[in-house]
């Protein structure tokens, strides 16, 4: 037990701010999923409308002309928002491990908060580690913004092929080589963005 009593207003108080952040990372988490949800069905309805004007050139033309840089410009609304929510979510998680340090102080030989140590250097990943998650560069690809950078980077190569095919601007061979290269470009950055916002807004 700690050497001086505990003051019961910072008791209730830290309890008050682990529930508020508690409540801030469940709201992360949830505008995040509807943010993909949102985006997947938007993709996903591109996707068979594009079917459904495959069979009039001229008409699929204006449809992917219109509809792709629209899809793409909401597919990279959705992955910077997506990229700031799981840093906000970090952040919260480090303030609640902070509280949950603390509240250990209260019973260090107890059982219930095993994995509140003493923050390290690197709170971050220290919080994370709590979670299952192994912090590093891996990790990256597994995040749901991630998911979305993938996404947005095929419609970009799908969008490039058919316009170079479209233009007959290049034979089929080098318009799908040049989707694969700028799609594969495409996908890398958006990870090293990831990458630099997390160590940014976590620092």
């Amino acid at each position: 037990m700690p050497t001086e009593p505990v003051d019961p207003q910072l008791l209730t108080a830290l309890t008050t701010e682990h529930f508020v952040l508690q409540t801030a990372r469940s709201g992360t988490i949830g505008e995040a999923n509807g943010r993909a949800a949102l985006y997947l069905g938007a993709l996903s309805s591109a996707l068979i409308a594009l079917g459904f004007v495959s069979r009039d050139p001229h008409t699929f033309r204006l449809f992917v002309a219109v509809v792709l840089p629209a899809l793409l410009a909401m597919g990279w609304f959705t992955f910077m928002r997506m990229v700031a929510t799981s840093v906000e979510n970090v952040r919260y998680l480090v303030r609640i491990q902070r509280i949950r340090s603390w509240y250990r102080q209260l019973a260090p030989d107890g059982p219930w908060f095993a994995d509140a140590g003493v923050p390290g250097a690197d709170e971050a990943a220290d919080a994370l580690m709590t979670t299952g998650m192994r912090p590093g560069a891996l990790q990256m690809m597994y995040t749901a913004a991630a998911m979305i950078a993938a996404l947005n980077a095929i419609v970009l190569g799908a969008g490039v092929a058919m316009v170079l095919r479209a233009t007959n601007a290049a034979p089929t061979g080098v318009a799908v080589g040049s989707a694969v290269v700028l799609g594969c470009a495409a996908f890398v950055g958006q990870l090293v963005l990831q990458r630099a916002e997390f160590a940014r807004g976590v620092a």
